[in-house]
């Protein structure tokens, strides 16, 4: 399986991973022969990228299943759409679709191993959902109970209901914002908490998530400067991975940094403005060479990461006299990843 840039891609080639609209609908199913028309579509829609593959194992999906991911983008676009209408809010498919999240987290070894087949339009509810994953495999690597697990990941999902109530034209500039501009944005975890406290079925350090994820370890965070002992766990670990899939999703005003970038980054913040507990436990969490990478090994060839484990990378050479051979690369082999080329 391959993760390519749209321009890449030729008509022929195998989808190997399913694309969704922002409802959470199946725009194209993986397995689906890419034509001209299906990609002159996906541009028009403002994807930039496709995983595609080969044979029927680049079609096997790890971790979070298809069918749980499309029912979390439906529900939680629902939610954020009533609440920027200031509708009643029932939250009851959210809980239903945490459940079945959390069950998968619980039931496999899962790490977070997803490049988002993103489009403009669907920013927010792709992060909302990618956080809500990250956030339960960081609770599960920590021992929390299945309750708690579920606590966390219905803050996580939620944590930016809150921009329900920002102006639009500020939520969809594409570059930066200003200081008026951001002094309204820095409210939204307040009004995040607002909404969902005291709702039917939600716990109030669901809301807390929502209300704490901007903060830091420094108390240079917002909406209230809390230190980090005022800063719940939930919500160091929601920060946490909201900051890693803001950095690995990129925006139009900032450059996409990829996931071994990423975690080095917020490295470099802690213990400043993140736990180093929870860096450490995102580190174990996420795949620092995603499914799709083409990487450069220390033996100047060139691989494909085909699968991810916590105790090995499969790689298939590209290059060199090993081409097509795949070989698995754990932590004290002498083969290893020098750096990702794409």
């Amino acid at each position: 399986m391959r993760y390519l840039p749209l321009e890449e891609i030729e008509e022929g080639m195998i989808l190997a991973r399913s694309v969704f609209a922002e409802d959470g609908r199946t725009l194209l199913a993986r397995g689906v022969k890419l034509t001209k028309n299906y990609l002159e579509e996906l541009k028009a829609l403002h994807f930039t990228h496709l995983f595609v593959g080969e044979g029927p194992e680049d079609f096997e999906v790890n971790g979070i299943s298809e069918q749980t991911y499309s029912q979390a983008l439906r529900s939680v676009r629902e939610v954020f759409l009533n609440a920027a209408k200031k509708q009643n809010l029932d939250y009851k498919e959210v809980l239903d679709v945490v459940d079945f999240m959390v069950d998968e987290v619980l039931n496999e070894d899962v790490l977070f191993n997803i490049f988002e087949m993103r489009s403009h339009d669907n920013y927010t509810y792709l992060h909302s959902v990618k956080v809500g994953i990250i956030a339960s495999i960081m609770g599960k690597n920590l021992g929390l109970a299945r309750k708690q697990i579920k606590e966390l990941a219905v803050g996580a999902l939620l944590h930016d209901i809150g921009k329900m109530c920002i102006e639009n034209s500020i939520l969809e500039k594409s570059g930066h914002l200003t200081y008026q501009e951001y002094e309204k944005m820095r409210l939204h975890p307040k009004y995040g908490f607002e909404i969902l406290r005291g709702a039917p079925g939600l716990s109030l350090l669901s809301a807390h998530v929502a209300y704490q994820h901007h903060e830091r370890e420094d108390g240079s965070g917002y909406p209230r400067g809390l230190n980090s002992e005022q800063i719940h766990l939930y919500a160091k670990i929601v920060m946490t991975a909201d900051s890693y899939d803001a950095m690995t999703s990129g925006r139009s005003y900032r450059r996409t940094l990829w996931s071994h970038e990423a975690l080095a980054q917020l490295a470099a913040e802690a213990p400043e403005k993140y736990d180093p507990k929870m860096i450490k436990l995102l580190a174990q969490s996420v795949a620092l060479y995603p499914v799709g990478s083409v990487v450069l090994l220390n033996n100047l060839e060139v691989g494909l990461v085909t699968d991810v484990t916590r105790e090995s990378v499969k790689v298939e050479f590209l290059t060199g006299t090993d081409k097509g051979k795949k070989i698995a690369l754990k932590a004290n082999d002498l083969l290893k990843i020098e750096r990702r080329l794409s």
